[in-house]
């Protein structure tokens, strides 16, 4: 027992040691990932195999260039992810685009941070498709006027597998080693559109909060009007800025029910970084979710409240949230929306057309007087 505690040991403080110098300690693998850490200094891995070269920093352009060789050189990759972590100040965030072997660029997004709202440290994942780099090329990552705001960038290769999806709401093409799903909103470089609004599928309302980017900072109270025999409830967001150790806790109609579970992640998942106290923090929007037992639940105007609870020693980062909304189940569906109906008689012979509404403006139906004299006549 002596020696096995000995050797976790040795393990933990030679993966520690590699990450301290940026490099992994079973890089150059076709199936590794490449690591550029930006800030405070620029540390890289290993070159992955798939690589066509090193990558360059170029501070002047405000560019970053990795090179990617063509999938048919290695197999086993059939596209590629990358995750960029960064300052979101509310300016649009870094561009990304794909240079291909002839030097056509294709723009794949045109900025992968937010407009307005500067919510701090953001990660953003873009999916490079097969279609793309089959022949290789170069990812081209810029930030420009605002270069030191990028943290770092990490290349994943992905396989290709086939997926049934039930249903056609989701459009899921991408799934992480922690089995998060992706969807294409998500990863296609265009920056998320909220999902605002009410809507109903059979017995189910998902009812919208907050769609937009709002900051937690001590409480925030949503009512929620309900109409209708309820079974359940389950409150879901996206948060960001959360440190790892922090909780979201929730009460409805005064009562508290429980913190906000968020979804897992991977600890080397390349959008945890450490914060500037030394404590390990996630870049991004994190999912999460909490179930409200029907109890709790009432006729009329419910109350949620979400309370930041912080942890011991944490920076006190800004969390916000956004998408936030309630999955209502209903005991029956509401009745479908039927037009009043029209009676008309059966004989259409008995229908007098004299009591219908003339479709003409009032002036083309004004009766001819007996004595005028067609213009034609007078001349």
């Amino acid at each position: 027992m002596h020696f096995r505690s000995t050797a976790l040991l040795l393990l933990a403080c030679l993966v520690l040691s590699g990450a301290a110098h940026g490099v992994g300690m079973f890089g150059g693998g076709t199936f590794d990932s490449f690591l550029l850490s930006l800030q405070p200094g620029i540390t890289r891995s290993v070159s992955p195999a798939w690589m066509a070269g090193e990558a360059v920093v170029d501070a002047e352009t405000q560019t970053v260039d990795i090179p990617v060789g063509p999938l048919w050189l290695h197999s086993g990759p059939e596209a590629y992810a990358l995750t960029v972590v960064f300052q979101d100040d509310g300016d649009g965030g870094p561009a990304v685009e794909w240079r291909d072997a002839e030097g056509e660029l294709t723009v794949l997004s045109h900025g992968l941070g937010g407009i307005g709202t500067a919510v701090g440290l953001n990660s953003r994942t873009v999916l490079v498709p097969k279609s793309l780099a089959s022949e290789g090329g170069s990812l081209l990552v810029s930030y420009y006027g605002n270069f030191d705001a990028l943290i770092s960038l990490a290349v994943a290769p992905l396989r290709e597998d086939t997926v049934a999806v039930a249903g056609l709401k989701r459009s899921p093409v991408m799934i992480d080693a922690d089995l998060r799903v992706f969807e294409d909103r998500e990863v296609n470089g265009s920056r998320p559109i909220p999902l605002g609004g009410d809507l109903w599928n059979g017995n189910i309302i998902e009812a919208e909060l907050a769609a937009e980017t709002e900051q937690l900072e001590d409480a925030l109270e949503f009512v929620v009007p309900v109409e209708g025999d309820m079974e359940g409830a389950m409150l879901r967001l996206e948060a960001l800025g959360l440190d790892p150790a922090a909780k979201i806790q929730v009460a409805v109609n005064g009562v508290a029910i429980g913190s906000v579970n968020m979804a897992g992640f991977q600890l080397d998942d390349p959008s945890l970084v450490m914060d500037w106290n030394g404590s390990l923090i996630y870049a991004g929007w994190r999912t999460g979710s909490l179930f409200l037992p029907v109890d709790n639940l009432r006729q009329g105007d419910n109350s949620v409240v979400l309370t930041l609870e912080r942890s011991a020693g944490e920076t006190g980062r800004d969390v916000f949230l956004r998408n936030a909304g309630l999955h209502i189940r209903f005991t029956h569906a509401p009745a479908p929306f039927e037009p009043p109906a029209q009676e008309f008689p059966a004989n259409p012979a008995e229908i007098d057309f004299n009591l219908i509404d003339p479709l003409l403006p009032d002036e083309f139906l004004a009766d001819p007087s007996p004595t005028a004299t067609p213009d034609v006549a007078e001349q």
